[in-house]
């Protein structure tokens, strides 16, 4: 009832808001003769934002779409230095950064993926400087020397087209001018983090050629404690980035950027802690929190946790960009080619458990080339319209391995007689190769001066190839986990596993057993043709008051289940392309001169097709039915709310915030009930990551002190409970007892930051003191299944602050 309420408030203050610009307009419309109003006059209170989300530079009032823009003086002030951070100013939004700063886990709108494999293509779309960034391992770059960032929601069915069902986020780097420029920025913080960023740049032939350098480091110690056997602690790690770019204009009409990238990133996984290491947040409080499967005592603190084996995580990238655009009389050419290859290597414990229950070790690679092709006409014909191409191409790789090393001892779930289990081992390598071909067109016809009509188009031809081998010699997912008493022989079904060599356990090479495996092979290839769409009229009602509606359908490409374990698991069919159709509707307004903008839209998903992974899943292995985790296809719906407001009351005083409200629910039982665990999934419930409500807030205050300003700035989100699995989901309040559901859910909270910063009158010179999670509050990131036979969740970053100083030149 909270949320049908809210949503209720929400469209009346949006008629409201269009009742009153209309009104507005009528009442004050200019004589016939007078001067238009340009979109730069909103300037005069407050700052007019300009994107490129529709391929062309234009005020982001004018863009009849979902979009946010954030600064990059913004980004640097809040102390925004990942990319997936980000997402703490968007309604509707998350990204959580599970292992360490690679693989965000985006959502947009409940639309995301729950798949942990490497290979997934995500349905929300990363692209840096109009280049799609498509392995998720790299899409947690350092954030540095940027323009802006533009986040666009819903799905890009044709402009931004490459399996963008959910939305855009587009990170825009300062490109070079002729005129010098730069800053440095250093700081340091708690837990030894010291931090640095700049970029300068200028002209290297007056007039003709233009250059910028860019960089970053980031170091930060050990934040986490361990109280088992292996490395003394977790959470420390060295981030470089840098970015080199030329600019070239060698005639009037021609402009040429090559740009180049590295980054290397070398650090330790974030910890996962055995649950419920909060109850208040797995079950209901004043209950007792029970052992885990091995009867170990949940983890009590947020600063320590139990391995045995050490961690590493590295990730190394490159990549480089050659941008042209050509305007020989109204029209313009643009090019853009892009290389980039990937490579990451994680490894350590996977139990977390002070002894040898498991250990894991992955090592991935993904090199991709990039081609489009685009032709545009000038934005003041009454009919002006923009036509391309787009070429894409991925070489992925993934080495899996997990094991065992040597026997182990545990309890029988806490409760029955010390068991034993031999060594365990198995290796899933994943080779494959993806290939698309798009053509698209998108043509905006002004029917009159306040009202036109936008459609777009896309036909995209996605191909897949690859091969899967999985070494399991200890059979297949029905048997993997069973237990032998270590006087009982070994069987075909229970077989003995050796290691000839532990140090490099994760290697074929060093495994041997008492019933060799003949690896499971399959080589699959499919294609999957989609023509996507949007339809966008727009009305407007003023110089200060847009109103559009846009129906759109966007496409995420088929695939296959690269986490497949186990023949048993994995289809050589596929699993089917997403289709997401979208029913939007939004009005954009802008108040006394500029100072004041609000922004409302109200949205319903009719989502087909999900790519879901479910836990769980009965299939055949053997002539017996076996449970496991299977990537299989869902239908659904999401619909919401989303207010974005931005403010300058006074002078000296700037407030911007957002509110999301969201719904989400499957709509079919795709997985019939399971007599063991009751229903699985289907009917009802929520999808995962998508709280019904989200709110940000950032405010700061200026005041001149002499020849100086001084600054208070606190930026604070909230969000309400949400999932992390699509299984079985209890939210039954009175409910007292321990289940896989109520710990699989995080409870609302809220996380807030601030900062006080002095510059002088000229901004060259800014001194900065900052705190993120200013109450230091503890939530959960990422919940697991039981693995091993532990319960384990990762929880978000603690308290950190520091100070900085900022000189500009």
């Amino acid at each position: 009832m909270a949320f049908v309420s809210n949503r209720t408030f929400l469209l009346s203050a949006a008629v409201s808001l269009v009742a009153l610009q209309a009104n507005a307009a009528f009442a004050e419309a200019p004589a016939a003769d007078a001067p238009a109003a340009d979109a730069s006059t909103l300037a005069a209170g407050g700052d007019v934002i300009i994107v490129t989300a529709s391929k062309r530079e234009e005020s982001i009032q004018d863009v009849p779409a979902a979009i946010t823009a954030v600064g990059g003086e913004t980004l640097a002030r809040q102390e925004i230095r990942s990319a997936a951070e980000i997402v703490r100013l968007i309604p509707n939004a998350s990204a959580a950064q599970t292992e360490s700063r690679s693989r965000p886990r985006w959502f947009i709108r409940g639309v995301g993926s729950n798949d942990p494999a490497a290979n997934v293509v995500n349905p929300i779309g990363v692209y840096f400087d109009e280049v799609y960034v498509n392995s998720p391992f790299f899409q947690a770059f350092p954030v540095f020397d940027l323009e802006r960032v533009e986040v666009l929601r819903g799905p890009q069915g044709t402009l931004w087209g490459k399996n963008t069902v959910g939305g855009a986020i587009h990170y825009i780097s300062k490109k070079p001018s002729f005129d010098p420029s730069g800053y440095v920025r250093a700081g340091i913080g708690n837990f030894g983090s010291v931090f640095t960023q700049g970029g300068f740049g200028g002209a290297v032939i007056p007039d003709k050629v233009a250059a910028r350098g860019s960089f970053f480091y980031e170091r930060r110690g050990n934040i986490y404690t361990n109280a088992g056997s292996g490395e003394s602690g977790t959470g420390r790690f060295d981030d470089y980035a840098g970015r080199v770019q030329l600019l070239f204009t060698p005639v009037d009409d021609l402009e040429i950027l090559l740009s180049g990238r590295v980054r290397n990133f070398d650090g330790t996984p974030i910890p996962r802690f055995i649950a419920p290491a909060f109850p208040d947040n797995a079950v209901r409080k004043g209950a007792s929190a029970p052992a885990d499967d091995y009867g170990n005592t949940p983890t009590g603190s947020d600063k320590v946790y139990e391995a045995n084996v050490p961690g590493t995580s590295k990730t190394k990238q490159r990549g480089t960009t050659l941008t042209v655009n050509w305007t020989p009389g109204d029209y313009t050419v643009t090019s853009i080619t892009a290389w980039d290859k990937g490579d990451n290597l994680s490894l350590g414990d996977a139990d977390y458990t002070d002894f040898e229950g498991s250990r894991s070790r992955t090592d991935l690679s993904s090199e991709q080339f990039t081609q489009e092709l685009r032709l545009t006409s000038p934005r003041e014909n009454r009919f002006n319209w923009i036509l391309g191409a787009h070429y894409f191409w991925e070489d992925f790789y993934s080495d899996a391995s997990t094991a065992t090393v040597g026997t182990t001892a545990y309890l029988d779930r806490g409760t029955g007689p010390q068991r034993w289990r031999h060594a365990y081992y198995q290796n899933v390598v994943y080779d494959q190769t993806a290939k698309s071909y798009a053509l698209f067109g998108s043509g905006t016809f002004n029917l009159t001066d306040a009202l036109s009509l936008t459609a777009g188009a896309r036909f995209t031809s996605e191909k897949r190839s690859a091969t899967i081998n999985i070494y399991n010699p200890n059979g297949d997912a029905a048997r993997r986990l069973n237990t032998v008493d270590p006087t009982t022989p070994p069987t075909a079904a229970r077989p003995l596993i050796t290691f000839i060599d532990p140090t490099t356990w994760w290697l074929r090479s060093s495994v041997t057993s008492s019933t060799p495996l003949t690896p499971f092979i399959s080589s699959p290839s499919k294609t999957w043709n989609r023509f996507t769409w949007d339809i966008t009229p727009q009305w407007k009602l003023s110089d200060e008051a847009l109103l559009y509606g846009r129906f759109a359908r966007g496409f995420r490409s088929g695939t296959f289940q690269a986490s497949a374990t186990a023949a048993a698991q994995f289809d050589p069919n596929g699993i089917a392309p997403e289709d997401l159709y979208s029913y939007e509707a939004g009005v954009k307004t802008s108040w006394f001169g500029g100072k004041l903008t609000a922004n409302l839209a109200a949205f319903y998903y009719d989502y087909k097709k999900i790519q879901v992974l479910v836990q769980g899943v009965p299939v055949q292995a053997g002539g017996t039915t076996v449970f496991t985790a299977r990537l299989i296809n869902a239908k659904g719906w999401s619909e919401g709310l989303e207010l974005d407001v931005s403010a300058r009351p006074i002078a000296g005083l700037r407030i911007n915030g957002s509110i999301g409200l969201l719904d989400t629910k499957y709509t079919e039982d795709f997985i019939p009930n399971n007599p063991n665990t009751g229903q699985l999934f289907g009917d009802g419930n929520q999808f995962t990551r998508a709280p019904h409500f989200t709110g940000n807030i950032d405010t700061e205050y200026t005041a001149p002190i002499g020849d100086w300003n001084l600054s208070f700035g606190s930026d604070w989100s909230y969000r309400t409970a949400q999932y992390f699995t699509v299984n079985a989901q209890e939210t039954d309040p009175s409910a007292n007892d321990y289940n896989v559901s109520r710990y699989q859910r995080q409870t609302g909270y809220a996380i807030g930051n601030a900062r006080i910063a002095l510059s002088d009158a000229d901004d060259r010179l800014e001194f900065q003191l900052f705190v993120r999670n200013l109450t230091n509050k503890t939530f959960k990131i990422l919940t697991f299944g039981t693995q091993q036979g532990a319960r384990l969740t990762t929880l978000g970053e603690r308290r950190t602050y520091g100070a900085s100083v900022t000189a500009k030149f």
